[in-house]
């Protein structure tokens, strides 16, 4: 009966392993939903697959305001019943099986919630199929063609803040799946994620696209009373090229560069301009402040809890096995 007993709490133990192993497994696949945010919906897709909408700063992932389109989870649709265009919402974010963010699960937020980020931003931004857009009331300075589109262009309307154009700059920007090599976890990439220019510079962005796949160059933050939504946007079909000018204000700033074609972003597009100084760089820029958790780091986590959860629970089934023959055993 001893051996037996010895067995039991060599039994009792790796049980113990297992049930933790099974809440470490758990804890890491559901790290990710712990992004929380505030926003507004602008569209919904006519599949109800995913939205269009402004979102305040996230901090827990080093997202700043944006609009932008989001996924959404199986939960997410199944709680859009009641959510209409105009709609604030309380969302989580988690990332899908591919690695990349989506809404979670989302529901109307309190009477009285704001969001800070769409309070001058007018109307709502509409579809971003631009081929079927109305521009004519959205307050925007559009170039639009069949190679893409030039949203935003100022070449000479200086900021309040600047007397005079300190400095011309310009300068060329291929996107494409080219530029991402050697970066594990993306798929997508600029051929350089930061620039540097001067306050008050006059800067010319020559975007041009690599890849067959429409692209786009998005530069937020800028002052609202010169650049509607604060951003200048580039958009550029497979293979072509767009060219436009902006002049940034005199703060020593670092303001966020995006594409915000779904997913487009998660995947690698995304950089930074700094004017000045700066105020340090902006989070999950590859190349410079790296991504916050690649895809490949999430597979190799999800493989690895896995692999130690089957050790642990095939250990125990067999310590159980020999544990029960031994007892059934004539002494």
């Amino acid at each position: 009966m001893d051996k037996y007993w010895q067995y039991q709490r060599l039994f009792v133990v790796y049980t113990v392993c297992v049930a933790l192993s099974i809440v470490w497994e758990i804890s890491a696949e559901a790290a990710d939903e712990l992004a929380e945010g505030v926003g507004v919906i602008h569209t919904i897709a006519p599949d109800r697959t995913s939205v269009n909408l402004t979102h305040d700063p996230i901090l827990a992932i080093g997202w700043p305001s944006m609009t932008m389109n989001l996924s959404l989870s199986e939960r997410a649709k199944a709680q859009m019943s009641e959510i209409e265009p105009g709609t604030v919402i309380q969302f989580t974010l988690e990332r899908n099986s591919k690695g990349i963010f989506q809404i979670g699960d989302l529901h109307t937020a309190p009477a009285g919630t704001t969001v800070n980020a769409a309070k001058d931003q007018g109307e709502a931004p509409a579809s971003t199929d631009h081929d079927t857009m109305d521009h004519g009331n959205h307050g925007h300075n559009m170039i639009l063609d069949q190679e893409g589109m030039v949203m935003n262009a100022n070449h000479d309307r200086l900021p309040q803040d600047c007397s005079t154009i300190s400095q011309d700059h310009e300068f060329k920007i291929q996107v494409g799946r080219r530029h991402a090599a050697g970066r594990p976890g993306v798929i997508y990439g600029y051929n350089t994620h930061e620039i540097r220019v001067e306050p008050c510079s006059r800067v010319k962005i020559t975007l041009i696209n690599d890849d067959s796949v429409r692209h786009q160059w998005m530069m937020h933050g800028l002052p609202r009373y010169l650049y509607p939504q604060g951003m200048f946007h580039l958009e550029v079909s497979g293979k072509a090229r767009k060219s436009g000018t902006f002049i940034v204000p005199s703060d020593d700033r670092t303001y966020l560069v995006h594409c915000d074609m779904p997913q487009h972003m998660e995947k690698g597009l995304k950089g930074q301009v700094v004017v000045g100084k700066g105020n340090g760089n902006l989070s999950s820029i590859p190349g410079i402040s790296g991504p916050i958790r690649s895809n490949f780091e999430d597979d190799r986590t999800k493989i690895w809890n896995r692999v130690m959860f089957y050790a642990l629970g095939t250990s125990v089934l067999g310590i159980g096995l020999v544990a029960f023959t031994d007892f059934r055993k004539p002494s």
